[in-house]
């Protein structure tokens, strides 16, 4: 039996034929995805110096401290999403730019870590004959997730590349783009979904295809 058969890949929402047991899997799929993603920015930043006094502001391993409102819909939409955004001071860091972007992608990173440790359980059960979805659900949310990332656009982790160019201190257009971007980024992916425009399909969904193959074996 082909390693996506008892799921598409990517797995995304059917609204018109909601299962309930894959809705479940799903948002804890979810819940797992945002934790380790927002989880690995704080780590990788806190390891390159940015100590915050608050730290359980960001280690407290609550997902339901990490959804946003925005990613959460996107998830819903998409198959991928984004955690509320990690508090990041990137002027204790030595190399501001750099361990910003390295802070923002471990999260991503992260994520695929998680893919990898779920694909291996797909791979060892379907060694031994037997067949789950739920760690195939697990294994597609977080490659979308890592995937996804890439995207240059706020409030993924690509958005991290164009820092340089930004005036350090956030003025009043950064701090109202960072509130309206998340949002039109889950209108632009409604207005693909519900108009069937497969432009992601030609595109990123390959790749996540690709990469589940190759974890599953």
């Amino acid at each position: 039996m082909p390693a996506d058969q008892l799921i598409t890949v990517p797995f995304l929402l059917e609204f018109g034929h909601l299962e309930v047991d894959k809705l479940i899997v799903f948002f804890l799929s979810v819940l797992a995805a945002v934790t380790v993603n927002a989880e690995g920015q704080a780590l990788m930043a806190t390891t390159l110096g940015d100590i915050q006094k608050e730290s359980k502001q960001r280690f407290h391993f609550n997902p339901l401290f990490h959804l946003d409102v925005s990613g959460l819909l996107c998830f819903a939409i998409a198959g991928f999403g984004w955690p509320r955004q990690v508090s990041i001071e990137s002027e204790q860091f030595k190399h501001p730019n750099l361990y910003l972007i390295l802070s923002r992608f471990a999260g991503p990173l992260a994520n695929l870590l998680l893919a990898g440790i779920a694909g291996s359980i797909v791979w060892v059960m379907h060694t031994i004959g037997s067949e789950d979805q739920v760690f195939k659900i697990v294994l597609s949310v977080n490659l979308m997730v890592f995937v996804f990332s890439f995207l240059p656009i706020p409030p993924l982790a690509g958005a991290s590349l164009f820092s340089p160019f930004f005036p350090k201190s956030p003025n009043t257009f950064a701090k109202v783009s960072a509130k309206i971007f998340p949002y039109l980024l889950v209108l632009f992916f409604v207005f693909l979904r519900f108009n069937h425009i497969e432009i992601l399909n030609n595109i990123l969904y390959p790749v996540v295809r690709a990469i589940f193959s190759f974890i599953t074996g």
